[in-house]
């Protein structure tokens, strides 16, 4: 990956305030056409910060002509809902809902959705379209010089945090795809709840899907509905309130564990509620 940790998160924290959390982040539908809505939450164009971006993709037609691209910047994509079909040179590779694929920089891939299709895709550094390398229009453009011979990566998704009002499952991290560069999830959250207070050492970008979540800190509250975001740097002191049901995706740099999350265990919250929550996580991340 060409990027740097340390170098990015200090430089998105910098972009987004002194005063953390961030301001509430509104989605921008960077692709609105019949069949495909691709809504960035991060990015060049929503934040003005090349990072990494995060977009949530909703495909309600299939998508079977999409080019070939070769892009300089490494991807994640998360499939909440539908499949898609991931040609490179070593053939297709299916990926279903609840599995996650990473594509190496300076992989050569063509993507296709052939059912109506949920995703959440994730870009290291930010997508841009100088960087992606579509190969439109005959004849074909020659390899670029960034191009490498890696392949797509399949991740199985994993149900780290199992409680009675929240599941948590992991598509990229140190237990889904032992990354310990980023991790990448999806929340959610069935009821009214809240978590305990925390202070992470990594930095967090939060894309909220549907419902509403409330992040209390020193400064009040800030909440964040469905198709925005927020942004957390490290070490920033923060309690999780869902008012209502709630769908989000926490990414984080670097990957998530529980000893870097810095919980304060709070009798009644959504990961105390059952013992066996977080013994469960602390065990998934020794093994």
């Amino acid at each position: 990956l060409r990027w740097k940790c340390s170098s990015c998160v200090g430089s998105a924290a910098a972009r987004f305030s002194q005063a953390m959390p961030s301001a509430v982040l509104p989605g921008v539908d960077v692709v609105a056409i019949p069949g495909l809505t691709l809504t960035e939450v991060f990015g060049n164009v929503a934040t003005k910060d090349a990072t990494l971006s995060a977009v949530h993709e909703k495909i309600t037609e299939p998508s079977m002509s999409n080019p070939w691209r070769c892009p300089e910047f490494a991807e994640y994509i998360l499939v909440v809902k539908g499949e898609a079909h991931v040609e490179h040179s070593a053939g297709t590779l299916v990926v279903k809902a609840g599995f996650g694929v990473s594509l190496p920089a300076g992989c050569r891939v063509k993507v296709n959705l052939p059912e109506p299709s949920e995703l959440v895709a994730i870009c290291l550094p930010a997508f841009s379209p100088q960087t992606e390398h579509r190969e439109e229009g005959e004849p074909a453009p020659p390899t670029p010089a960034h191009a490498t011979k890696t392949a797509p990566l399949l991740a199985t998704a994993v149900d780290v945090v199992k409680a009675p009002t929240l599941t948590i499952t992991e598509f990229f991290g140190n237990v889904a795809s032992s990354d310990a560069k980023l991790s990448a999830c999806v929340a959610k959250v069935d009821e009214a709840c809240s978590e305990a207070w925390q202070q992470p050492t990594f930095a967090e970008w939060v894309l909220v899907l549907s419902g509403m979540l409330h992040l209390e800190h020193a400064d009040g509250v800030t909440k964040v509905p469905a198709g925005s975001g927020v942004f957390l740097a490290p070490n920033e002191r923060v309690k999780w309130v869902w008012p209502e049901a709630c769908t989000y995706v926490p990414i984080c740099m670097p990957a998530f564990t529980p000893d870097a999350c810095r919980r304060e265990p709070e009798e009644g919250s959504a990961k105390d509620a059952d013992p066996e929550t977080m013994a469960r996580l602390q065990e998934l991340h020794e093994n």
